[in-house]
C-alpha cells in the first residue's frame, strides 16, 4: 500500500512539473515572440528610411533622376568600382531604371509582407535603396551590400551602384557646397 501511495504522489508531482515546465516554455516562447516582433518592425521602420533616404537622393539629383525615370545617361555620374574609388564600409545607392525587384532575387529576406514584396518585380523601376559595401568584386563587377532590408549581405551588379552625391550636379547647380548628406 505505501509503495501505490509513494508511486501516485511521485506521478502527481510529475504531472504538476510537467504543467510548470509547459506554461515556462510557453512564456519564454512568447516572450522571444515578442522580442522578434519588436525586431522585425524596427527592421522594416529602418529599412523604410533607407529607401526614403534614397529616393529622396534621387529627386535631389537631376542626373540620377533623369537615369531612372528617362534612361537618360550622364556621363559624369559616378559609380563606385567604375569611374570612382569603392570603399568598403561606404554607403551607396542601389538604383534601378527598369522594372525589377528592388531586391535582388539573392537577398534574404525576413518572414513578413513588406520584406517580401520588395523582391517583388513591378511596372516600373523599384525604389531605390541605400545600402552599405561590405566587398567589392572588381574582376566579376559585382559588390557585396548590405542593408536593414534583409538578413544576410547580398550581391549586386556594380552598374546598379551609385554615389549618393553626384559631382555633376554641384556643377550643374553651380554650386561648390554639398548639400545633400
Amino acid at each position: 500500500m505505501k509503495i501505490l501511495t509513494s508511486a501516485i504522489q511521485n506521478k502527481i508531482l510529475l504531472a504538476i512539473l510537467a504543467g510548470v515546465v509547459s506554461i515556462g516554455s510557453f512564456q519564454v516562447w512568447q516572450y522571444n515572440q515578442a522580442k522578434y516582433e519588436k525586431f522585425i518592425a524596427g527592421q522594416e521602420n529602418n529599412c523604410k528610411v533607407y529607401i526614403e533616404m534614397a529616393e529622396d537622393s534621387v529627386k535631389r539629383s537631376p542626373s540620377l533622376r533623369n537615369f531612372k525615370y528617362n534612361n537618360v545617361v550622364n556621363q559624369g555620374i559616378k559609380q563606385p568600382g567604375i569611374n570612382s574609388e569603392s570603399e568598403v564600409d561606404r554607403r551607396y545607392i542601389l538604383l534601378y531604371n527598369k522594372p525589377v525587384s528592388t531586391l535582388p532575387a539573392n537577398a534574404l529576406v525576413y518572414e513578413n509582407g513588406f520584406f517580401k514584396s520588395l523582391l517583388s518585380k513591378g511596372n516600373y523601376p523599384p525604389e531605390s535603396l541605400l545600402v552599405d559595401a561590405v566587398s567589392f568584386d572588381l574582376k566579376n563587377r559585382q559588390v557585396t551590400v548590405s542593408s536593414d532590408c534583409a538578413k544576410k549581405p547580398f550581391v549586386v551588379n556594380l552598374e546598379n551602384l551609385y554615389e549618393t552625391v553626384q559631382p555633376v550636379d554641384i556643377d550643374i547647380r553651380g554650386s561648390n557646397s554639398d548639400l545633400f548628406f
